[in-house]
């Protein structure tokens, strides 16, 4: 049996793989900056370094391309892709770990984890392609809600373990555990087939499904040309204008919450890693539960309510700085409103999905994913520039206001004009 037969092995499969997304960026974009803004960087320098560091997830339009257009089919469409992306994933956690401690050059430290996350980007990229690929649509919301699910959890354990861990051993500690989770996750995708009859490894025996209709070896041009036609409808281009905006506002808010804790609020970067590891919890009850609530309610009107949420959230958070200092106040911001931003992801991870028509599905879809990082890079990187003209309490104010303006390209993405249009396709 093969990912293709078995609904408990694709869910296990994307799940591990998704963990293993997770950990890294729960280290990076909390434990690492959280440390780092403790000892007196600025909103600046960590939203730069953030957005160093989140920079490869906008290489996903030039790995989508490659993906769909090179394969090896005889081990399946996907994954070789996934197995090499995990490979370079540990070889470059190898190399931090023999180049030592680097939080006394920030600039060098940013670039080992740019191209780390390079392959990151590459390895995410395959797994939403191969579960495009394998998932049913009657299961795209709740395994995408288990999917999300298990990057949060990822995340936590990023965040919370190795913050702790960086504490008492140092950073080069927190790296070596990272590289010995990534190979372990490794195994995942070198003992499971996408369908039946493919080869494991490349001596194996075994061969390419014979339902495949592409070749190995597909020309980019056609899948270029077949990517521009899919968001040649107002639907597609609509929700392409949502994915980048809907996470600027989450971006600048993600940093400038640090810095107004470390530093305006005298919490250690420890003890606000550890409660972001906390937000898990509702991180994953977020996700698994809005992958119920959108193919029980819709995706699309999820993601407008969440969206609503989310925003309703910040702005309430920054329209109250006496409660700041109130423990009670500031870890409900702090556990809370990535349970809520969760929603917002499962359901337009769901909806994307939905709406990627043509033959380069994967590819569409990761165009999705690709803006949405694009707007996170954005709003890291805004951080700085809003500081340096706002208050603390304005800039959240503005972090929610600007999530808010998503709800307008939204209100132009229809289904229907979608579903006509590959009903059309598929009669002719």
């Amino acid at each position: 049996m093969a990912l293709a037969d078995r609904f408990g092995q694709r869910v296990v499969t994307l799940c591990a793989l998704y963990f293993a997304q997770g950990l890294p960026w729960g280290f990076m974009t909390i434990a690492l900056i959280s440390f780092l803004t403790s000892r007196g960087m600025g909103e600046s320098e960590a939203g730069e370094l953030a957005a160093i560091v989140l920079l490869p997830w906008t290489f996903k339009l030039v790995w989508a391309p490659l993906i769909d257009t090179v394969t090896i089919r005889s081990m399946g469409r996907r994954r070789p892709w996934i197995i090499g992306a995990e490979l370079m994933m540990a070889v470059t956690m190898l190399g931090l770990i023999l180049m030592g401690d680097l939080t006394h050059d920030l600039k060098l430290l940013g670039w080992m984890f740019f191209i780390h996350n390079c392959f990151a980007s590459l390895q995410d990229v395959s797994t939403d392609a191969l579960a495009v690929d394998v998932l049913p649509r009657s299961e795209h919301g709740r395994v995408n809600g288990f999917m999300w699910g298990s990057k949060l959890v990822g995340k936590g354990v990023g965040a919370a373990v190795m913050a702790q861990v960086m504490a008492a051993w140092g950073l080069s500690a927190a790296v070596l555990l990272q590289f010995i989770l990534l190979l372990v996750i490794m195994l995942v995708p070198l003992m499971v087939l996408e369908r039946a009859g493919e080869k494991r490894f490349p001596w194996s025996a075994g061969g390419a499904d014979k339902t495949a209709q592409e070749a190995s070896l597909c020309n980019p041009l056609e899948v270029l040309k077949d990517l521009a036609r899919g968001f040649a409808l107002q639907a597609t281009l609509a929700f392409a204008v949502v994915g980048t905006v809907k996470t600027i506002g989450h971006g600048l808010a993600e940093i400038v919450s640090k810095t107004l804790y470390t530093q305006q609020l005298g919490w250690s970067f420890v003890e606000l890693s550890v409660f972001m590891g906390y937000a898990v919890i509702p991180e994953f009850i977020g996700a698994v539960g809005g992958g119920f609530l959108a193919d029980r309610f819709g995706r699309r009107y999820l993601l407008t309510i969440s969206l609503v949420c989310y925003a309703a959230f910040t702005i309430a958070f920054g329209s109250f700085p006496n409660l700041w200092t109130e423990t009670w106040f500031a870890t409900l911001y702090l556990v809370l409103y990535p349970g809520i931003f969760a929603v917002v992801t499962v359901s337009y991870l769901s909806l994307s999905m939905r709406i990627s028509w043509t033959r380069s599905t994967a590819t569409m879809f990761t165009t999705y994913m690709t803006l949405s990082n694009v707007g996170h890079v954005i709003g890291n990187w805004l951080a700085g520039p809003v500081r340096g003209s706002f208050s603390f309490e304005a800039s959240f104010v503005l972090a929610g206001v600007l999530t808010l303006v998503t709800l307008l390209p939204l209100m132009m993405v229809t289904l229907r004009q979608v579903d006509e249009q590959r009903a059309a396709d598929s009669s002719t």
